[in-house]
């Protein structure tokens, strides 16, 4: 026996910016040597992916700022992961460990659902001009609003029916036992946190002190919010009006792509469900408590780590594997198989498990782990529809999975290197001293050995511009969250006296 669980609709989830940069209204199955700012072998390296691994995470002090030389520093670094990549891959005596191989799988898979959403959402979404005018008045104000927030039902009457008198808002949480004092905040036209409380505001006319009839919330809660005033806010600007425009056009093709996609996938997932098994969910549950529910010190020092730390905290197959009795035993059937913990261990392996909150009491755990499996088939579905549409073979996917790829190739060629120098003289692998004494002379030779095979867009380089502002971007909501690979630390030279360059 157990609960039967069905599946949600997908709720608003950041896409990678990198893959929608990459999709266009007409698809291609490659990219025009306009798009491409370097190809090194069979590899390239396309404009959007050169500005999302100058910006989209930090990099070293020496490469770090906005001027030429540091920019070409930058290209010269992504050229050389590419190089160390195709030396790496062109041993044989190299294979890729099973375990990359999975993990490998799991951004190829994670990228492809992405490019599904926007194919299903995104790209269809035209929303009139009406629409976007209104949506443009609406977004130049704020409201600033007080608000009680009803965990139920069952006092939802009994307070409605005080608003119908005399009794002033403020007073109400006095006259109802265990209601909090009203809460104030602002609430924006952006604001996608609850959508019933933005319907709320902006789909009509209010009047300072208006008491909005109550409003339902995801979790099952109420809010009741009382107008207190707000603010419309103009600009002279025609550079900040334009941007004004231009964001309240992408948010209203988000939000309208969001629900087009959400149709798509109750379609999609229409009929299916599964049920735990009570005993076997049990033990699967207390197995994953350990690795799952870290000290909160331990969660807040994972933002400090490199890529590669960090990815592994996320919950995998090997991490939990282990000779116990039932990992055999069903968990649950779905779709006409019977899942074993360790069927659903495998599927672990290339799609990690994604909690809806971020923080929860132990008591809670066990039904966070039951959404989050729910939320881990919906994704297996909506991965097979993407293989039927063939979207392995697009290029975006491609170009992704081959970034990822190189990223830890180049990262195990750097380890080599470091493991066959002098201990002595080595401080650690992201010293410049290590960079320049052993990484440089190495990128040096690589750039003569390929230099027949490396073509570089001057022209489009030098239309990019970068910033010196650190950042480092991340996607809610997804099994691999961090966006872009780490800056690669290997190369400090900004000479280009390699390679040919490529002629439009």
């Amino acid at each position: 026996m157990g609960t039967t669980l069905r599946f949600r609709n997908l709720g608003i989830i950041i896409l990678s910016v990198y893959l929608l940069a990459a999709c266009s209204k007409e698809t291609s199955n490659q990219y025009s040597d306009s798009e491409i700012i370097a190809r090194v072998g069979d590899r390239i390296i396309t404009k959007s992916e050169f500005i999302m691994r100058a910006e989209y995470t930090p990099r070293p002090v020496y490469c770090r700022n906005d001027n030429y030389v540091h920019k070409k520093i930058v290209l010269n670094s992504l050229i050389a992961e590419k190089l160390l990549a195709l030396d790496l891959e062109n041993n044989p005596e190299y294979e890729l460990p099973e375990r990359f191989v999975e993990y490998l799988r799991g951004r190829k898979e994670q990228a492809m659902r992405q490019l599904h959403r926007f194919e299903h959402g995104i790209k269809l979404a035209s929303p009139s001009t009406a629409m976007l005018h209104r949506g443009l008045r609406n977004a130049r104000r704020e409201y600033e609003v007080a608000f009680f927030n009803i965990p139920d039902s069952s006092k939802l009457l009994e307070i409605e029916s005080l608003f119908t008198g005399d009794s002033a808002f403020s007073s109400i949480s006095a006259r109802i036992p265990g209601l909090s004092e009203p809460g104030q905040r602002i609430v924006s036209w952006f604001d996608d946190d609850e959508s019933s409380i933005r319907e709320a505001l902006y789909s009509q006319s209010l009047t300072r002190d208006t008491i909005l009839q109550a409003i339902p919330l995801e979790d099952g809660s109420f809010m009741i919010l009382q107008v207190l005033g707000w603010e419309d806010k103009y600009s002279l600007s025609e550079t900040a009006n334009q941007t004004l425009w231009n964001d309240v056009v992408t948010k209203i093709e988000s939000r309208m792509g969001n629900k087009l996609y959400e149709t798509y996938i109750s379609n999609l997932m229409r009929g299916k469900s599964f049920k735990f098994e009570k005993e076997t969910f049990g033990l699967f549950v207390n197995d994953l408590a350990t690795a799952y529910m870290l000290k909160d010190a331990e969660k807040e020092s994972i933002l400090n780590e490199v890529i590669w730390d960090m990815e592994k905290k996320t919950f995998s197959y090997g991490e939990l594997e282990k000779d116990v009795p039932y990992l055999d035993q069903v968990l649950f059937n779905y779709e006409a198989k019977s899942w074993t913990v360790n069927d659903l261990y495998a599927l672990i392996a290339r799609h990690p498990l994604v909690f809806r909150d971020v923080r929860f009491p132990m008591s809670q755990f066990a039904q966070q782990v039951r959404m989050a499996v729910a939320d881990l088939l919906r994704d297996e579905s909506i991965t097979k529809d993407a293989y039927s549409l063939d979207y392995e073979d697009r290029i975006e996917i491609r170009t992704h999975e081959q970034l990822w790829k190189d990223h830890y190739l180049a990262d195990v060629y750097k380890r080599v290197v470091y493991g066959s120098s002098s201990a002595n003289e080595l401080q650690n692998l992201a010293s410049i001293e290590f960079i320049e004494d052993h990484m440089n002379p190495l990128i040096d030779s690589l750039q003569i050995k390929y230099s027949n095979q490396i073509f570089i867009n001057f022209n489009l380089f030098d239309s990019v511009d970068i910033t010196g502002i650190d950042m480092f971007a991340t996607q809610e909501g997804a099994a691999y969250p961090i966006m872009v690979p780490s800056f690669p630390q290997i190369y400090t030279d900004h000479v280009f006296d390699y390679g040919a360059k490529i002629e439009h």
